[in-house]
């Protein structure tokens, strides 16, 4: 299909997967501070550690996202004439967008000052984008959907 062979696709993909790899890191940081806080008994420089590594890669984790999506919008409305299409693939971005956003606003919301909270919030935040990425590639369908069917 010619609106595949945009370059707009390419930058599309790359941004995003590039935000999903960092937010893979956040959660791996989430998950060894379970590990060092249930095996350890003082840990808590080392987890405090790695929640200001997490913090600092959620930035451009949130921003590159935010800025997939964006490119997203335009090479959809450049293909398709809009903006934004409902679609499950769309709605579950932006859903994994708004989830990993919270995050960013420790001052308005205390919790996320806390160390194991905003660890075990990114273990489980994680999960928005296993849905996004493979609940809707192979269970939702929708026009990002890759399922074989």
């Amino acid at each position: 299909m010619p609106v595949l062979a945009s370059p707009l696709l390419s930058v599309h993909v790359v941004v995003i997967m590039l935000a999903y790899s960092l937010l893979a890191f956040i959660m791996l940081n989430g998950i060894m501070a379970l590990i060092l806080h249930y095996l350890s008994r003082d840990c808590s420089v080392q987890i405090e550690r790695l929640q200001i590594i997490s913090q600092l890669l959620l930035y451009p984790a949130v921003f590159l996202l935010t800025i997939g999506i964006f490119i997203g919008a335009i090479w959809a409305n450049v293909s398709w004439g809009r903006y934004w299409g409902w679609d499950p693939k769309e709605v579950w971005a932006l859903i994994t967008m708004l989830v990993y956003a919270l995050a960013l606003h420790p001052d308005s919301l205390p919790w996320f000052r806390r160390p194991m909270f905003f660890h075990i919030f990114s273990i489980v935040a994680f999960l928005t984008v296993l849905i996004t990425y493979f609940g809707v590639n192979f269970l939702l369908g929708g026009m990002h959907s890759y399922a074989v069917g």
